[in-house]
């Protein structure tokens, strides 16, 4: 029965998406709620080059700048969440979990932040988004499926990038924000930009510090999450200049982070902490890129160097630190054959190194992966346009992998286009996975990459001038998966071994109808089904939402604006959740005292709904319930741009 509705629900969407479509006007696109259809924008991630989405053979979402200062986000997993981008908080950490699946690639203007290290206790898979200060994002483009053909390892389920501000001319100017919320919260951010015709700089910095936060237990008692405050800086420099028709490009970021690690609770009754320490970590970024041709952003041939580091001790109950290291070399060109083909190549070399000490044990470890890249973008006439790509990536401990994609695209008009794709991904173990010497960890050096194939087919369509649809189906199956095997002695170390098989398929639809000038309503459904032939089913833990349902309502009338979203999630295993379902409902209202000067409250989770964003698997060290989320909470905040 279940099959039968979704794919009534997807036949639906994909004949919805090929009928007519009559133009949109931009003030119907302006009203900064989360939109289901931007067929119009210009996204790069897609295709490593300035792509409109309606050209992109794959489920693309883009949250503008717009969107971000409407919501008034605090962190980028905020801004993904507000996009119903799913999304696992874990204490100090946020990461995101696209088509079921957490192996996503996150990069930074282009440049991977992944580690070939955990650093996210829980799930070696994820990266923290929130060491990326929201202040400084311009937009986050999220692309759905594998393209492990054009970013390497890692983009197995999607890619997230997170687009920064760029240094603007002319006088001086910016934006500060100031906020403060429950449980003590305090966050200030400043961001000035200015410069010449040839040169210009941006600066940035903001502050956030919360105390312990509250939660609700499934028994329905508030509790206060211990050792789970947060004291964080975040800095960010750069500078552009114009070299002819060139431009060259300095980057500089710092997140500083002084966090109780509240990642997991030993006992959701009483509120306490698995983890008593306390984790004092430093992300810091350099970057320079050389782009060639054009004084504007997104031509597609650059030459890039950029360094990323990252320092961490304490945090565990027991003494713990590393330090992480990447230099990459990397570049691409554009070539345009004629009207109708474009090709786009380029290479990478990129180093990584890994120092940690657990329990005075020390681990050293270093890979060096070298990469070339072809992407073939032809318009075949009638609106179709096929697009191929392979990449030749070697590793020093893996060899030489090669992952292609095939991709077609029908473009009925400037609003409505359709598609199917098939692409392969590969994953790479871990350096920790392979290499970890600790108490608790036994690295495994006969680990296999995770190697996995996916198809998606998908529509967008601007129905009327008032509403919109999309809609898109996936099928995904990972060989060699890779699975945390604890040791049946509680004090032996564990390991990661190779299962054999893992299959994902699961939908996305979401629909956007403007009512009038005021009022704007969207609705969104995800399906994600996880199997696995893993005999211990860890896979139900980390489905962490097998149906979720989004409803949206944006409203716009004088110097106010509200947007409310209710996210309702069914389907979870109750062997690793207190609740099979659970319903939130947050509420944004803005007032704009002058065009420069706003004001805003937003509540969070105003049903006080006891749930948890990741599943556990009942043990001593793994209580049921020990990832709580935030109870109900609110901020109240202000921002004055000059």
């Amino acid at each position: 029965m279940r099959k039968s509705i979704l794919s009534g629900l997807v036949a639906g969407a994909l004949t919805v998406g090929m009928s007519y479509a009559a133009p949109v006007h931009a003030e119907e696109a302006a009203d900064g709620g989360t939109q289901a259809y931007q067929t119009e924008a210009i996204v790069v991630t897609a295709g490593r080059s300035e792509t409109a989405i309606s050209d992109v053979p794959a489920d693309v979402t883009l949250i503008s700048r717009q969107q971000i200062e409407r919501g008034n986000y605090k962190s980028v997993s905020d801004a993904l969440k507000g996009a119903n981008i799913n999304v696992v908080q874990k204490g100090f950490a946020a990461y995101p979990v696209i088509n079921g699946d957490s192996r996503v690639l996150v990069m930074v203007d282009g440049k991977k932040v992944n580690w070939d290290h955990l650093v996210v206790s829980g799930d070696t898979n994820a990266v923290d988004v929130d060491q990326i200060a929201i202040g400084d994002v311009d937009r986050i483009e999220i692309v759905r499926g594998p393209n492990s053909s054009l970013y390497g390892e890692r983009a197995v389920s999607g890619v997230i990038n997170i687009i920064t501000k760029r240094p603007t001319a002319g006088k001086p100017s910016g934006s500060f924000n100031l906020q403060l919320g429950s449980w003590g919260e305090k966050r200030a951010g400043v961001n000035v930009s200015g410069g010449d015709g040839k040169n210009s700089i941006k600066v940035g910095i903001a502050h956030e510090r919360r105390n312990d936060f509250q939660y609700k237990n499934a028994y329905g008692e508030k509790r206060t999450f211990q050792n789970s405050d947060i004291k964080r800086t975040d800095y960010n420099v750069g500078f552009d200049r114009i070299i002819g028709n060139d431009r060259l490009r300095l980057e500089f970021s710092r997140h500083e982070a002084d966090d109780g690690y509240g990642v997991l609770l030993s006992n959701p009754r009483t509120g306490a902490s698995m983890y008593r320490g306390r984790t004092n970590t430093v992300d810091t970024g350099y970057g320079v890129t050389y782009m060639f041709g054009s004084e504007k952003e997104g031509e597609g041939t650059f030459l890039r160097f950029y360094r990323n580091e990252s320092t961490s001790d304490g945090g565990f109950n027991s003494q713990y630190d590393h330090h992480l290291r990447r230099n990459s070399f990397e570049g691409q060109k554009l070539w345009m054959l004629g009207d109708k083909n474009m090709l786009i190549g380029g290479f990478l070399w990129a180093q990584e190194k890994i120092h940690e000490m657990s329990g005075y044990v020390p681990m050293d470890a270093s890979a060096v992966t070298k990469a070339l890249f072809l992407e073939d973008d032809w318009q075949l006439g009638r609106g179709y346009a096929l697009k191929l790509g392979s990449r030749l990536e070697h590793h020093n401990d893996f060899g030489t992998d090669v992952t292609s994609h095939i991709s077609l695209n029908k473009k009925f008009d400037r609003k409505t286009h359709a598609y199917i794709s098939f692409g392969q991904a590969v994953n790479n173990p871990s350096l920790k996975m392979r290499y970890a010497r600790t108490p608790y960890w036994i690295g495994n050096p006969d680990l296999k990459q995770e190697r996995s194939h996916t198809f998606t087919i998908g529509a967008d369509s601007q129905i009327t001038r008032k509403w919109s649809v999309s809609g898109s189906i996936y099928w995904s199956k990972v060989k060699d998966a890779l699975r945390w095997v604890p040791n049946p002695i509680p004090s032996n170390p564990g390991r990661y071994v190779n299962i054999q098989t893992e299959d994902r398929r699961g939908l996305e639809l979401s629909t956007r109808y403007r009512a009038d000038d005021r009022w704007t309503v969207r609705a969104a459904y995800s399906y994600a089904h996880v199997d696995s032939t893993d005999p211990a089913k860890d896979f139900l833990r980390t489905n962490t939402r097998p149906n979720g349902y989004n409803l949206g309502l944006s409203y716009t009338q004088g110097k106010w604006d509200a947007d409310l979203d209710l996210n309702y999630v069914t389907g979870r295993s109750t062997v690793h959740y207190t609740d099979s379902r659970y319903l939130t409902l947050d509420l944004g209202v803005n007032y704009h005292v002058t065009k420069d000067f706003k004001v805003y409250l937003k509540g969070v989770n105003l049903t006080d709904e006891s749930y948890e964003s990741m599943g556990a698997t009942p043990s001593i060290w793994s209580p049921l319930g020990g990832y709580a989320a935030p109870s109900r909470h609110f901020i109240l905040g202000g921002t004055y741009n000059f």
